[in-house]
């Protein structure tokens, strides 16, 4: 906003009264219109509207294949769950449906509809967009001219909406990435932020500062593609999945991952539980999964018994093909993903590229069991419905090892896949398991942290980088050969009681400015005598990359601080895998043993913050097992325990761009660093959102009315 608003104004108002007789009706009109621009933002009809209901609100149907622009708002305020609005009351789950507390009657599906659910447990306190969770799904087509106004009506809580798979080529400043790209949106405030859809496929907007992201401030983008032959159908179900603790808001759930989660009830510790490899997760209590912000509690008690809460339902049509577009919102927990009775799965897209396995006339579909997705990954698949037409269940398990649990818990998102004209509005979870899964026909999992399952459990792993790209504009040729490799660690390295999230032991301190437009303003810059091989700093971390050179990044999760598999999200492109690498394990019990040998770790303390190939003969391009031919794309990928993936891409996209691990705790706790890429060619850009472009025009409109005004005395 204009700084010495409110001294201006009735300045302003004072110059007119005085000027009025003063002026020809040309001036008169000048005026006016100088006036408008300066006081009614952007002189739109939009004005400040009273409820989403009453704005151009982001809803289905809102953008036309035929439109050249997609505009629509976003109002973000807090909720209650397990309450009705008008009147506000309480409300249980019961069978799969809600009822008022004070009543047994059923409640109807429209005043149903109005009630966040999140799994039916008490009632607490999330974020809602245009009063829903998660918010609206914004369907959009590839090339339209996005333009998204967001208004923050929290009361205390600042914010900022990132556009998760957007690239923002040319709009650096709409990412949406708080004191990297912007400055917060304040309570009270609207940005207004404009972007082009580009790529098309299946993405998502979420907070991006904080934790805010845990209560439910994110949505589906969906972008079509122009190129009509792509996997069909296009059209489909969306599925975002959600970890959901009881308890805790943002701010609490990441002092508990410092300092440790207790049973308040039992006054006993509660251990962070495990992969079946033996890594360990963070400090994060899952009770239990959602699916479209609906889900259910199964019991500590009885880990079969559930507390009836409505779930998200998808009815289907018996021998038609559905798309399903998988969105991960968790906050730190994968999910092995599959569907009750059907057994294929089609893997058409992750991160909005489609994939296949194979080139060529060896290319074939992607056919599995079932998948895992990480916090920040899509997974688009295809399945058939050609089973019973009865009810299943679309189920989204956490991969953690719950065997040990005493009592037993569950934890997993599902939702409810109906065939049409069956009337049953629930299901049991299916007790069997994986029983289909056979030593002479084992069950393929694609997209595993580890390379192996137990060999009771007749599981196999089939590793991301198995899958080859089917974009059919691929441009894979422009990375054949890499101009530059640099190594990146993702890791908790450190001393005992400083071990926080850092990248190549950094740990990542926020700027007080954005660093895209207020570079010269960093308090915070890395320093040579505080950072290195052995020792663990805290700044803004962040490297230049030179424009239109091709990098290789090594993405390692090694040495010390090596910890459960890091989600690694790049902001401002794409790249292509071409290779990732794992550590030794225990191929009959699926333990993980060593890591990779492929990489030595520089230093004396075995951080890692610095890192080289083990064989002098690896150079940037001649590296054994790279995959050069059709290599899939992805905004986000996963590096495993004790592994290491590398990707690469063309720096072709100036701005500042966030690189971080997508586990919410693990970003605030300081695992990312900023990519300050061609500076050359940004220096012109402005801060693009509409607030601070608008502060920009309010100062050059006074100053000339001021120049208008101040010669006729």
């Amino acid at each position: 906003s204009f700084q010495g608003q409110s001294f201006v104004i009735p300045c302003a108002k004072y110059l007119v009264t005085k000027t009025i007789e003063r002026c020809t009706i040309f001036e008169m009109a000048w005026l006016r219109f100088l006036f408008c621009l300066l006081f009614v933002k952007k002189c739109t009809s939009q004005g400040w509207w009273l409820s989403p209901e009453n704005a151009p609100t982001c809803k289905p149907g809102t953008c036309g294949e035929n439109d050249e622009t997609c505009e629509c708002s976003l109002t973000i305020e807090h909720r209650l769950t397990m309450m009705t609005t008008n009147p506000p009351l309480l409300v249980l789950p019961t069978n799969g449906r809600l009822r008022f507390y004070n009543t047994s009657s059923i409640m109807p599906d429209e005043k149903m509809s109005e009630v966040i659910t999140c799994d039916g447990y008490g009632s607490r306190l999330v974020i809602a967009i245009n009063g829903k969770f998660p918010g609206p799904e914004i369907v959009a087509y590839e090339n339209h001219k996005m333009i998204i106004h967001v208004r923050n009506l929290m009361h205390t809580d600042s914010t900022t909406i990132h556009w998760h798979g957007m690239h923002q080529k040319g709009t650096p400043g709409s990412d949406g990435v708080a004191f990297i790209s912007q400055s917060p949106i304040l309570p009270g405030r609207t940005f207004t932020y404009k972007f082009t859809a580009q790529p098309h496929g299946t993405s998502f907007y979420h907070a991006h500062i904080g934790d805010q992201r845990s209560m439910g401030l994110y949505g589906g983008l969906i972008i079509y593609p122009k190129y009509k032959f792509y996997s069909q159908p296009q059209v489909g179900f969306t599925v975002i999945i959600q970890d959901w603790n009881h308890d805790d808001e943002p701010e609490a759930l990441y002092q508990r991952m410092l300092n440790g989660v207790y049973n308040q009830d039992e006054k006993t510790y509660i251990e962070p539980t495990k992969s079946i490899d033996g890594a360990n997760f963070s400090r994060f209590h899952m009770h239990s999964g959602l699916i479209n912000g609906k889900g259910r509690f199964y019991s500590y008690n009885n880990a079969l018994n559930h507390n009836g809460a409505p779930l998200e339902m998808f009815e289907v049509e018996h021998g038609r093909s559905y798309r399903f577009r998988v969105i991960s919102a968790a906050t730190l927990y994968p999910f092995r993903v599959y569907v009750q009775g059907h057994h294929e799965l089609n893997i058409r897209a992750t991160d909005g590229f489609e994939i296949v396995r194979g080139t060529g006339s060896e290319s074939r579909d992607l056919i599995v069991e079932s998948f895992i997705i990480h916090p920040g990954e899509r997974y688009d698949f295809t399945f058939l419905a050609n089973q019973d037409p009865d009810i299943y269940l679309l189920v989204a398990e956490s991969i953690e090892d719950l065997r040990t649990k005493n009592p037993p818990e569950y934890h997993a998102a599902e939702a409810l896949i109906r065939y049409k004209g069956n009337a049953k509005t629930t299901k049991d979870r299916d007790n069997n398991g994986q029983g289909h899964c056979t030593y002479n026909k084992p069950c393929m999992i694609f997209n595993c942290p580890y390379l192996y399952y137990p060999t009771s459990t007749n599981l196999k792993c089939l590793k991301f980088d198995q899958a080859n790209s089917n974009e059919y504009s691929s441009k894979f040729k422009e990375v054949v050969t890499a101009d530059e490799t640099l190594f990146f660690n993702f890791a908790f390295p450190g001393e005992p009681g400083n071990t926080p999230g850092s990248v190549n032991g950094h740990q990542f301190i926020s700027p007080t400015y954005p660093i895209l437009t207020n570079e010269a303003a960093l308090t915070t810059p890395c320093k040579a005598s505080e950072c290195g091989q052995d020792k663990i700093c805290s700044c803004t971390y962040n490297v230049e990359l030179t424009s239109d050179r091709v990098y290789q990044f090594v993405l390692t999760n090694l040495g010390t601080g090596r910890g459960w598999s890091h989600p690694v999200h790049l902001h401002g492109h794409y790249f292509y895998v071409v290779k990732m690498g794992f550590g030794t394990y225990d191929e009959s019990t699926g333990k993980f043993l060593l890591s990779s040998t492929d990489i030595e770790c520089l230093g004396n303390k075995s951080y890692c913050n610095e890192a080289q190939w083990a064989n002098s003969s690896w150079t940037d391009n001649n590296i054994p097992g790279l995959q050069l031919d059709y290599p899939p794309e992805k905004d986000t990928i996963i590096v495993p325990t004790g592994g290491y993936v590398i990707i690469r891409f063309k720096a072709d996209n100036p701005g500042a761009w966030f690189f971080h691990c997508h586990i919410d705790l693990h970003n605030t706790n300081g695992m990312g660093m900023v990519f300050l890429e061609s500076k050359d060619k940004y220096k012109g850009f402005s801060n693009i959102g509409a607030t601070n472009e608008y502060g920009v025009l309010r100062k050059i409109i006074l100053i000339t009315i001021l120049m208008v005004v101040v010669p006729l005395y």
